[in-house]
């Protein structure tokens, strides 16, 4: 009787002591947003007068900037929002164009079709996005995600943990209103977010809009981009939250203005029956092209793209597609066609030419067109502060993450090596322990609770025993009714010892 309250009271001590550790942990936890802001070029902070971006510079004074960032080919949003949370090149994670073909499976993705941005059918293919591996490390480590492109359905059996449900990237949700949700995910008291993911629509549209670099492109970062960024650092504070949280403020592609005279129009140069493209239907231009021949085409297609002036062809196998990680993925077709220098845009024929929306594109080699590249600045606890870093490449930021938040990462085509150079020393040479320290304690109160609790089993079995033999000794008063009352003991012996 006393091992039973002996046991009972460590019992409850050992649980309160793991709702405590929890919550430290929840607290001690590294936590870390990734935010992209859509088309934010390289050099757009430049144009800008630094008191007219005080939330901007108060990030780079206190924190990091690249020069640039080398982010991967096709330099369009979904295949660089999809490398930027893996780490991978489209080639290895799939995403290969915001339109693409499947030829294995004969499916066409559309990165405006709400299904396909949740369908693990695209993304499950070996890529392991960061809130997966976030989760893999722990089960108090959630992740959310306000509207991320690409890639927030379940992969590997694992679902992002927190998401706007009706919600896509190209949803009309005010910007203040994304800083409030994801900040009430990080204080929500039952299921706090460690990591969370922070998207935004500007200043792409506007470029394509108004043109890459334009008036109405710095305004838009003096205005709603600098003061959404305000937004966040005042929530985070009102929190207690601003010198804990690591921030990591980056982009997916530059722009560059349409030029007439570099229109591609493809219809003058092949029939249109040889051949399809990356989409169900080519739409009203591209930069870059997948081009499918039809059986028995391929050489009469090579021959007619290569005629054509401002035209980069590429043939899959090659060393150039090879050079760009854009070349061993099915969803890649045999041929791939680029603008060979900024400005030019194919249309599959003269009426789409007319009818060409947009000044500001972009999808382009960015070896070829500087211009592509996107910015990167960083703050908090993790990062160095003040200090200007040379380019790296977008695949290098998964492995940062990882070592932000104190994972082990996925197989990725980036390098930690690439970044380390961000981080204060410290934080590059004592890499968080806080989640891995509460699991340990938390392991060791498990085996603690299993010892005792096979202690008390093995107590109880003895004392069933010891009563059954009790029992046994009665001897003449064991009657036919008694032994239905030892077999009943008996029975209820072996489901203690089970």
């Amino acid at each position: 009787m006393e091992f039973v309250k002996l046991f009972n009271y460590f019992y409850q001590t050992s649980c309160a002591a793991v709702v405590f550790i929890c919550a430290l942990s929840g607290a001690s936890m590294p936590k870390l947003i990734l935010i992209s802001m859509d088309g934010f070029q390289f050099d757009y902070l430049d144009l800008v007068a630094p008191n007219e971006a005080k939330n901007f510079q108060f990030m780079i004074r206190n924190g990091v900037k690249a020069k640039s960032i080398m982010n991967v080919f096709p330099t369009n949003t979904y295949p660089n929002h999809y490398t930027l949370i893996t780490g991978l090149y489209p080639e290895s994670h799939g995403i290969v164009d915001n339109k693409f073909y499947d030829a294995v499976w004969n499916e066409y993705y559309h990165f405006d079709n709400r299904r396909d941005n949740v369908d693990p059918f695209w993304y499950d293919i070996g890529a392991e996005p960061i809130y997966v591996t976030n989760k893999k490390a722990g089960p108090l480590r959630n992740s959310g995600s306000v509207v991320w492109p690409a890639g927030i359905g379940k992969v590997k059996g694992i679902g992002i943990d927190r998401f706007i449900s009706y919600a896509d990237s190209w949803s009309r949700i005010n910007n203040t209103e994304r800083v409030d949700t994801i900040i009430s995910w990080f204080t929500d008291k039952t299921v706090p977010i460690n990591l969370g993911l922070l998207y935004f629509l500007e200043p792409d549209e506007i470029a394509h809009a108004t043109g890459g670099g334009s008036k109405n492109v710095t305004d838009m970062i003096k205005g709603e981009l600098d003061n959404v960024l305000g937004h966040l650092f005042k929530k985070l504070k009102e929190n207690g939250l601003l010198d804990e949280m690591n921030i990591i403020l980056t982009s997916d592609h530059g722009f560059v203005n349409y030029s007439k005279d570099k229109a591609v129009l493809l219809n003058d140069h092949l029939n249109s029956s040889w051949y399809k493209t990356g989409s169900v239907q080519f739409g009203n231009y591209g930069v870059t092209k997948n081009i499918f021949p039809e059986q028995g085409q391929e050489e009469s297609v090579l021959q007619a793209l290569r005629s054509i002036p401002y035209l980069k062809v590429y043939r899959k196998g090659g060393s150039e597609l090879e050079r760009l990680h854009y070349n061993s993925s099915t969803r890649i077709a045999p041929i791939v066609i680029t603008g060979s220098e900024e400005g030019v845009v194919i249309f599959p024929d003269e009426a789409s030419r007319d009818r060409m929306p947009d000044v500001g594109v972009h999808g382009y080699d960015p070896y070829l067109v500087p211009s592509m590249r996107p910015f990167f600045i960083a703050m908090g606890p993790a990062f160095k502060k003040g200090y200007v870093f040379e380019q790296f490449n977008s695949v290098d930021i998964y492995p940062l993450m990882c070592h932000i938040l104190g994972v082990e990462p996925a197989p990725n085509n980036g390098s930690f090596e690439n970044v380390k150079g961000l981080l204060r020393e410290k934080s590059v040479t004592n890499k968080t322990t806080g989640s891995s320290t509460t699991v340990t304690i938390l392991v060791i109160f498990a085996g603690l609770c299993a010892l005792l609790a096979g202690i008390y089993s093995f107590c109880t079995c003895q004392k069933a025993r010891k009563q059954l033999r009790l029992g046994n000794k009665k001897g003449p008063e064991v009657t036919t009714s008694g032994s239905a009352t030892v077999s009943a003991d008996v029975e209820r012996h072996d489901e203690l010892c089970l």
